[in-house]
């Protein structure tokens, strides 16, 4: 396996569609687009599958832990797979950037992220990926990532989750530079 791209969210019908389930939501995107489908694996505490870009092979987890938990389920497929943590790509929503708005960075602290800090906790390490999907926030931040996506902004939303898959698939084919210049600042939305 080349990379890993890990998308940060909550399991549970209650927070689909969700601002703190953006990461899941850029994963499905991924498998729709490279028609995959993900497989329950308990030993890695989440949802797991295959897929190529090119000739690069890159394994994706939704992990299943709940947020302040992902660097439990993270780390068993980094230690199963041998997966370097530069390799490593996290996708999760950011409530300090306006909706619609991408920010990739590399090795930075995590920004107060529960779901980033677990990650970086648990690998002892901050030098990977991370794909920040703006959310924006409204009142309670707490309270606004667990509260579903108004109907009316679903194609906004859709959009969105697409340019985030979009970012993915640069940084996995034409090197993270590259996808940094191409998509940190752009607004689609």
């Amino acid at each position: 396996m080349d990379w890993l791209v890990v998308g940060l969210g909550n399991p549970g019908k209650e927070y689909d569609f969700t601002p703190h389930n953006m990461g899941f939501m850029v994963c499905d995107s991924l498998s729709s687009f490279f028609n995959f489908d993900f497989s329950l694996e308990k030993r890695f505490l989440g949802f797991f599958a295959f897929f190529y870009i090119g000739e690069q092979k890159v394994g994706i987890l939704k992990p299943m832990t709940y947020m302040n938990l992902s660097g439990d389920s993270v780390e068993k497929v980094v230690n199963f797979y041998g997966v370097g943590i530069s390799k490593l790509v996290v996708v999760h929503d950011d409530i300090d950037l306006p909706f619609g708005r991408i920010r990739i960075k590399k090795g930075s602290s995590s920004g107060g992220h529960r779901g980033v800090e677990s990650i970086i906790n648990t690998l002892s390490s901050k030098d990977f990926i991370r794909v920040r999907m703006g959310v924006g926030k409204e009142g309670d931040p707490a309270r606004y990532v667990l509260k579903k996506f108004d109907q009316e902004k679903a194609p906004l939303v859709k959009k969105f989750v697409d340019l985030g898959r979009d970012a993915v698939i640069s940084i996995i084919r034409d090197g993270v530079e590259k996808a940094m210049n191409k998509f940190n600042g752009i607004s689609e939305v």
